[in-house]
């Protein structure tokens, strides 16, 4: 696998608007093989992400270095009103530029804007949701807080019975979530988090491919290729103060028509549509 990551400047104010306070968040977007080589735990790893970003080929037995090209490309974007008041938002932000990691270190850094700021105001950023072929599944999140090693976040997918963690709720692609969802975020360090997933029937770690493990589709009925997106929430305070860091690790998904094909574990029931 090899995706360059795309900087993207989108929502800028226009000239003569009001500019609030701007914040940065930082986003590091890893495959998961990546973050399986080092171990989500290990202080390695955050070297890694740091400061260990190269321009040349990784080995899998070689730690503390990121090839370049191995980073994911994920969209990112503001989510405008009102379809953000529904997930919990407030006030109006304008995504000013996302930073690539050109440098050692793998973090893109998103810089945010606010237009007519208000103290109560509170963003919501999408990141993914696109369609492609390879790393289409969030498998990892860490939370990244200064002078402090990652902590790792599980997720946890929608059940009759809730468990801790930030939820994986299913919903349809490229559509708003429902006025439900608000209540859904798991609060995090200042962060409220949720992952939004397309309702298909697939089976956990049912396939690999040259990237490592991989959910696979069995059947048809919904587009393989449609990726996760994670959603984003946060204060204006907190994003001024300096928000934590998120690390993302994606893994790939699959389709395999033949519905008699063994898979390697045990696979997961499809999931319920969330309305």
């Amino acid at each position: 696998m090899a995706l360059g990551l795309i900087a993207v400047a989108i929502g800028a104010a226009t000239p003569g608007s009001a500019q609030g306070s701007s914040g940065v968040l930082r986003i590091a977007l890893l495959p998961q093989w990546t973050i399986q080589q080092h171990g989500p735990l290990n202080p390695v790893l955050r070297q890694a992400v740091e400061g260990g970003v190269v321009d040349r080929t990784v080995f899998a037995w070689q730690r503390g270095v990121i090839q370049r090209q191995a980073l994911v490309w994920k969209p990112i974007r503001v989510v405008p009103e009102p379809e953000a008041v529904t997930l919990g938002g407030r006030g109006q932000f304008a995504l000013a530029v996302a930073r690539p990691p050109t440098g050692r270190a793998a973090w893109t850094e998103v810089e945010v804007t606010r237009t007519g700021p208000q103290s109560d105001d509170v963003l919501v950023l999408e990141i993914g949701g696109e369609r492609n072929t390879m790393t289409q599944v969030l498998e990892t999140l860490l939370v990244a807080e200064p002078g402090r090693e990652f902590a790792a976040l599980p997720l946890v997918r929608s059940a009759l019975i809730s468990a801790p963690g930030i939820p994986v709720v299913t919903a349809p692609f490229e559509r708003p979530l429902p006025l439900a969802m608000a209540g859904r975020f798991r609060e995090e360090t200042g962060l409220g988090l949720l992952v939004a997933r397309s309702p298909l029937w697939d089976v956990r770690n049912g396939d690999v491919t040259a990237s490592g493990v991989a959910d696979t589709v069995p059947l048809a009925g919904g587009d393989w290729r449609e990726g996760d997106r994670v959603f984003l929430r946060v204060s204006a305070e907190q994003l001024a103060q300096g928000a934590a860091g998120l690390v993302l690790g994606w893994k790939d998904r699959t389709l395999r028509t033949d519905p008699d094909a063994e898979f390697p574990r045990r696979s997961a029931l499809p999931l319920p549509l969330v309305r």
